[in-house]
């Protein structure tokens, strides 16, 4: 089952989605599975969470996915730690060379646009914040003040 709101940063190696089987209280057990099968279809071996709790990581390990747990909690902790958040998705790529992994928040929102960002910029996929932002903003991810925070304040440099 193919999610529902996901977007590749690099094709076939590292993308950002929302929660596998929906978001908050609208997640769904059977979703989740048929989701992950499809991720795991699509080449996906290790899911980095950045949900504030610890909501299916044990059922992630439980069908074989190298897990990693970075919650994201405030603006200001999620400005101070992403460096660690993309560190981790780093090392995870460059330990399956192969594999793709998928790094996800509860919904595809500002928080799921920062992570996107902060991967671009962090990965030098992009030059400055306004345009890892804006290549967010591309993804179909709504990039506003909150996003902007946590990213850092866009430079006067073109993208």
């Amino acid at each position: 089952m193919e999610p529902r709101k996901y977007a590749w940063i690099v094709p076939g190696r590292l993308a950002v989605a929302e929660r596998p089987g929906g978001a908050g209280r609208s997640h769904n057990r059977e979703r989740r599975a048929g989701e992950l099968d499809w991720w795991r279809a699509q080449g996906v071996g290790a899911i980095v969470s950045a949900l504030r709790t610890r909501h299916c990581l044990a059922e992630y390990v439980d069908v074989d996915f190298v897990v990693r747990w970075h919650p994201l909690r405030t603006p200001e902790q999620a400005h101070e730690e992403m460096p660690d958040l993309v560190q981790e998705v780093r090392e995870l790529l460059d330990a399956d060379p192969d594999g793709a992994v998928l790094v996800h928040s509860d919904m595809a929102n500002e928080w799921l646009a920062a992570i996107d960002a902060s991967l671009r910029l962090g990965l030098r996929l992009s030059r400055t914040a306004r345009g890892a932002l804006r290549a967010a903003a591309a993804d179909g991810l709504p990039v506003g003040s909150l996003a902007t925070s946590i990213v850092g304040p866009p430079t006067s440099a073109a993208a």
